[in-house]
C-alpha cells in the first residue's frame, strides 16, 4: 500500500550516491542517471560529506516510515503507548 498525503515521501527508492569529477550526486538507487541533488567539490566544500548525509537520513526515514504503522490523523502518540500506565 501506498502512503499518501503529505507525509508520503517523494521518492520511494533508497537514495544513493554519485560521484562527478566537479560534485557529488545525491540519486535515486533504482535510477541513478536521476539525480535529486548536486553538491558541487569547488571551493573546500565538503560536498561527499553532505551528499552521504543526505541520503542516510533520508534512507533511514523511509525505512522508519515502513517499519511503523502511522498514528490515526487527530490521535496523539501517548493513546498508541504499548503499555499505558
Amino acid at each position: 500500500m501506498k502512503a499518501e498525503g503529505p507525509t508520503a515521501p517523494q521518492v520511494e527508492d533508497r537514495l544513493a550516491v554519485r560521484e562527478e569529477e566537479a560534485a557529488f550526486l545525491v540519486v535515486r538507487e533504482g535510477d541513478p542517471d536521476d539525480w535529486l541533488a548536486r553538491f558541487d567539490k569547488a571551493g573546500g566544500f565538503p560536498a561527499r560529506e553532505w551528499a552521504e548525509n543526505m541520503a542516510r537520513v533520508y534512507n533511514r526515514r523511509l525505512a522508519l516510515r515502513s517499519a511503523v504503522p502511522p498514528t490515526p490523523p487527530g490521535d496523539s502518540l501517548t493513546t498508541h503507548h504499548p503499555d499505558p500506565q
